[in-house]
């Protein structure tokens, strides 16, 4: 017969793990829908958020399972985390891949708009107000006659250039670029501590699912609250 060995340490590495998934999550799904939707790419966006939604309903699971001590749910994780490996792997390579022509597009995105920029339609304001900056140098491509020497309500803080410390100084050529890329690279990385929290969890669950087998407990007698 097999020696059974404590379910504690499997338990709470476990619900530790799925934790540090969730938490990390937070930046792989909020950067990634940023990254993919400022390049103006719908499908990317949209894919960024369900995958990362797949991450948070299996990483709840991930704390379910490792409360509720159930060998047959681990078993459901476990298939569960494989499939979402899977899922991540190939956004990871898509993005990527993708990642310099996202950023190219967003350039170019920005160049578009501010030429389509009219005194009665603002195009610039998703960018102005997401990143926190002013046509493409600055303020002054808004003072020229052609504009009417007035700057939009968006190139200020809560749309109020009444006051001169609310404007924005910097252009948004140098100022977004610089912040999508910082965010293209936490999309990235996330990934990567990503896939390797759900490889441990993997592990952990595993070994918690053999524990309570070993025990001879019958599946989902632990109450959620027990020590």
């Amino acid at each position: 017969m097999e020696k059974s060995f404590d379910i504690t340490p499997w338990k709470y590495a476990l619900f530790t793990t799925c934790i540090l998934i969730s938490g990390f999550n937070i930046l792989f799904f909020s950067c990634g829908v940023v990254t993919w939707g400022s390049a103006a790419s719908v499908y990317g966006g949209y894919s960024a958020a369900l995958c990362g939604a797949l991450i948070f309903a299996v990483s709840f699971l991930g704390i379910y399972v490792a409360l509720k001590e159930s060998y047959r749910f681990s078993n459901y994780y476990i298939l569960v985390t494989i499939f979402t490996i899977v899922v991540l792997t190939t956004y990871f390579f898509i993005f990527s891949s993708m990642k310099s022509q996202l950023l190219l597009n967003f350039d170019e995105r920005i160049k578009r708009l501010f030429g389509e920029k009219s005194t009665h339609n603002d195009t610039m304001q998703p960018i102005h107000s997401l990143f926190r900056c002013c046509g493409l140098d600055g303020p002054q491509d808004y003072l020229g006659k052609e504009d009417g020497g007035a700057l939009p309500a968006s190139c200020c803080h809560g749309f109020d250039c009444t006051v001169t410390s609310h404007m924005f100084e910097e252009g948004c050529v140098i100022k977004a670029a610089q912040s999508l890329q910082f965010q293209a690279e936490l999309n990235y990385y996330a990934a990567i501590v990503i896939l390797a929290l759900e490889f441990l969890s993997l592990l952990f669950a595993y070994f918690m699912g053999k524990a309570r087998k070993l025990m001879k407990i019958k599946d989902d007698e632990a109450p959620i609250n027990e020590d």
